[in-house]
Formats: structure tokens, C-alpha cells, sequence
């Protein structure tokens, strides 16, 4: 028991003396970022694992299991050059190490600091298919907005697609595409202007998307609904980006039908998914 003492006291002792040392504050560097978000756009495998494997922990998101048509939101890159790899997601597939290990993408790409990034996995997974899966890295510049504007583009992530052209109509009742496109002609890969359009009014209808064969009337697949109406701020809730929210930005993204035989979620026709691309200002409370 005595010896039990001792060691106890020694063991006091020792932690007094190093609560008596004087520490230095630690100052906090913080690294130089931009921030990205990741579209899975491949339509003939699962989920997609996103990883940044240059060793860097901090600044570093993970992306995994990203269905098809699925979009993560932006987060933070330390900026410079990185190494990116995609990875068939083992998760539908009680996590094999076979499935893990299988390796789609192995790339670098030097992100700005300050910079904005929407990154698209593009093309197929399969070998006899064409494109071949590739990541397409897009900065995004966002334009300045009125209270009285909504800004949105389009970007074609659909190789198997061809041209199309993009109507938005006001109403979301399904009335067929009448008049001038609004977006015309857009090409795999391409990305249209941002479109001013005016905010809906709360609670009515919001607007309606229908995709075209350039020239045609046929829609390819039709968006009644972007899904997106937002939320205005007040004093006591921040404000959602939205198509009922003034200087809103967003992109709409068109998709491919899914490959038949393959495991990504069925998806028999075309289609559009709508991207909040900025978060609006904080209300002030």
C-alpha cells in the first residue's frame, strides 16, 4: 500500500509540473480552397465511389456510392493540384473487396483557390461502349442577379442523347411544346448561357422543362415539376436557392435513359434534375 503511495504521489507530481509550463498558442493556417460537387452521369453501372488519394486528409471530401443521376453538394477542396480516382461503389454489393478494387478513373486536376467546380462523371462504363466513362470538370461562374431574377442553364451530360433542344413554359399542366425553344440545339457536353427568368410566385405553379430533338415538337421527357420552388427568407428562416427565390442560380442537367441490363436505377427515358448552384445570403436575425 505504501509503495501504491508513492507512485501515486510521483504521478501527482508529475502533472503539476506540466500544468506549470507555459504553452504557446498554436496558430491555425488555413489553406487556400475551392469548392467542388460531384454528378454521376453513367448510366450502365452502380453507384460511383469519388476519392481524393493524393495523401492530403484535410480538404479532402469522399464521395461514396453516388447513384445514377445523383449530385452530392459543393464542399470544400484544398486547392493546387490532386490526384482523383472513381471506384465502382462495393455498398450494393455486401462491400467485396472485388467490387472495390475496381478502378474507373485515375486522374489530376489543378483546382484555383477561391473557384467553383461541378464535376460529371461523363460516358459509360462498359468496353464496348462509347464514350468511355471520363471525369468532365466544368468551373462554374455564376452571373449577378436582381431580386426580380432567376438564373439557370443547361449542361448535356447524355452522350447517348444527341442535340436537344430545352423549353421552358410556364405552365406545368401538360400542354405540349409551342413556340421557339428556349435553349436551342445543345450538344453533348454542351453548356448553354444562363437563362434570366422571373421568379414564380410563391405558392402558384412552378415552371415546366420539356426536352426536344432539335426542331421537333416530340418531347424526349418532360419536367413538369423542377422540384425546386425554394423558400423566400425571413427573419426567424434563411432563404432556400429556388425558381420561387429571387437571384437564385441553378443548373438543370440533362441525363440519359439507364442501359438495360446494367445496375443503375431504371430510367427508361431522358431526363432533367435541377442543381441549386450558390447558397443565398444568410437572413439577417
Amino acid at each position: 500500500m505504501r509503495i501504491r503511495s508513492m507512485f501515486a504521489a510521483a504521478a501527482g507530481l508529475s502533472v503539476l509540473v506540466g500544468c506549470d509550463r507555459e504553452v504557446e498558442p498554436t496558430e491555425t493556417v488555413l489553406q487556400e480552397s475551392a469548392v467542388i460537387r460531384y454528378v454521376n452521369a453513367v448510366g450502365d453501372t452502380s453507384g460511383l465511389d469519388f476519392r481524393f488519394v493524393d495523401g492530403s486528409i484535410e480538404g479532402s471530401p469522399q464521395y461514396s456510392n453516388v447513384p445514377f443521376r445523383s449530385f452530392t453538394a459543393y464542399q470544400r477542396v484544398r486547392a493546387g493540384t490532386r490526384q482523383i480516382k472513381v471506384f465502382t461503389s462495393p455498398v450494393p454489393y455486401a462491400n467485396n473487396i472485388a467490387v472495390a478494387t475496381q478502378q474507373h478513373i485515375d486522374t489530376t486536376f489543378t483546382f484555383e483557390a477561391n473557384a467553383r467546380y461541378t464535376i460529371i462523371s461523363y460516358g459509360f462504363a462498359r468496353a464496348t461502349s462509347t464514350p468511355r466513362h471520363r471525369l468532365v470538370i466544368i468551373r462554374d461562374e455564376l452571373p449577378t442577379l436582381t431580386a426580380t431574377q432567376v438564373g439557370t442553364r443547361v449542361i448535356h451530360a447524355a452522350p447517348a442523347v444527341g442535340n436537344v433542344d430545352v423549353y421552358v413554359q410556364n405552365s406545368e399542366a401538360a400542354a405540349g411544346v409551342t413556340g421557339a425553344p428556349t435553349v436551342a440545339n445543345v450538344a453533348p457536353l454542351g453548356i448553354s448561357a444562363y437563362l434570366n427568368l422571373a421568379p414564380r410566385p410563391v405558392g402558384s405553379l412552378l415552371y415546366r422543362f420539356d426536352l426536344t430533338a432539335p426542331g421537333s415538337t416530340t418531347a424526349l421527357a418532360v419536367n413538369p415539376n423542377s422540384g425546386l420552388p425554394g423558400q423566400v427568407g425571413t427573419t426567424a428562416v434563411n432563404p432556400l436557392a429556388g425558381f420561387q427565390v429571387g437571384r437564385s442560380v441553378i443548373t438543370a442537367i440533362v441525363f440519359g435513359p439507364s442501359v438495360a441490363g446494367s445496375t443503375a436505377a431504371s430510367f427508361t427515358t431522358a431526363g432533367l434534375r435541377f442543381l441549386p448552384d450558390k447558397h443565398l445570403d444568410v437572413t439577417e436575425q
